[in-house]
């Protein structure tokens, strides 16, 4: 006689059962993982697309865009060159030759990269001493230069590492004698020093500069009085370089200018 015999599914039982389902599920993961090439796979698919760089730090991370920062980097040319340079030379305001025309670029980097690098840190006609990068080195100016020849396809002979010592502008010539309220320096001086320095940017409205004749611009800078023009002219301010580029210039020489300016535009 034969007896049906059925499995009675007690809660240990149940238990059991689980505990060895789960244990399966996890050797068969733990073989999965082990396979190399299908870690490798799985790594390549959720690795991400690519890095977002954002300005002033590295692609590495704060940490490496910190050491940088310590180690005092020189300015790149192209950054130079958007601040400093593009006023006059994106335009080719007074003169300026404009960044990519070549026929402009030929003949001055006939110079070599010495010549450019004096001339730039001097100044020459309506360009400022350095470019308006007071606080530039030599290596950054000489950067920036090299930026604006590369873009405009012109190449330049090298130039050396003694130049910028040799190019640093002298030091202004001790006008004592003149009088600091800009009487002796008449107005054909003035219009002079405005026309070789100042014209640049006050006659274009170049990098934010007044224009001259605009009363709307200057008016609420006369309202400053003319002592804080002059103050602001000898020192600079924003984009304008210390002495307004005529590093030359008696502080009468400048307050001739400014009075002359203001006079035109009120």
């Amino acid at each position: 006689m034969e007896t049906n015999r059925m499995y009675k599914v007690t809660t240990p039982n149940f238990r059991h059962l689980g505990t060895c389902w789960l244990l399966g599920l996890f050797l068969a993961a733990g073989a999965q993982a082990a396979d190399p090439m299908q870690a490798e796979s799985i790594e390549s698919q959720i690795a991400p697309v690519g890095t977002v760089k954002v300005a002033g730090k590295s692609a590495g991370g704060d940490g490496a865009a910190a050491a940088g920062d310590a180690g005092g980097a020189a300015r790149s040319g192209s950054d130079v060159y958007n601040n400093f340079c593009i006023a006059c030379h994106g335009s080719g305001v007074a003169g300026a030759p404009k960044t990519g025309d070549e026929a402009a670029w030929a003949p001055r980097a006939d110079k070599g990269m010495d010549g450019l690098l004096e001339t730039a840190t001097n100044g020459l006609n309506a360009m400022p001493p350095k470019g308006t990068c007071a606080d530039c080195s030599a290596d950054e100016l000489r950067g920036a230069i090299a930026f604006m020849l590369d873009e405009s396809g012109v190449e330049v002979e090298a130039g050396s590492d003694d130049a910028a010592a040799a190019a640093e502008p002298a030091a202004p010539a001790d006008e004592a004698a003149a009088d600091a309220d800009g009487e002796g320096v008449d107005e054909a001086r003035a219009k002079e020093i405005y026309q070789s320095k100042c014209f640049a940017c006050h006659g274009t409205g170049a990098a934010g500069a007044p224009v001259l004749g605009k009363a709307d611009a200057w008016a609420p800078r006369i309202e400053q009085g003319m002592d804080t023009l002059v103050k602001h002219a000898k020192d600079g301010l924003n984009a304008m370089p210390p002495m307004g580029t005529c590093m030359d210039c008696s502080e009468a020489e400048i307050r001739a200018v400014v009075e002359y300016m203001v006079t035109e535009s009120e």
